[in-house]
């Protein structure tokens, strides 16, 4: 599968919190990676190559949960790494896809982690 790691520092620590707060940081921090996850995976795959729309299908269909706060997204095909890094005409989209939701998904994370 091609992957793509998100991570965020300083996550971790709050993660550890028991508290009630730490508790409730932990859930909205896993709902609003399953939200920005999901979003990458859409405009990855609509961004993907279409021959017969098994890529397109495969990353769109393709986000899981790893653990609490950790899902990942790619493509499951045998082309869909070679697609990504080598394919002239639509080199990156999964990247691109993560980029362009990059800043967004931090400044939502930060804004919820620290409500009180």
């Amino acid at each position: 599968m091609t992957k793509i790691n998100i991570s965020v520092i300083g996550l971790d620590k709050v993660m550890k919190d028991l508290s009630e707060r730490g508790r409730k940081a932990q859930e909205k921090a896993d709902r609003i990676t399953e939200k920005y996850t999901r979003k990458m995976a859409n405009e990855a795959g609509k961004a993907a190559p279409v021959k017969t729309g098994n890529l397109r299908a495969n990353v769109i269909a393709s986000p899981r949960r790893l653990k609490l706060g950790l899902w990942e997204f790619g493509g499951t095909l045998a082309y869909a790494r070679r697609q990504e890094y080598e394919h002239k005409s639509h080199k990156g989209f999964i990247r691109k896809a993560v980029w362009n939701n990059r800043q967004a998904y931090r400044d939502e994370l930060r804004k919820e982690v620290i409500k009180k």
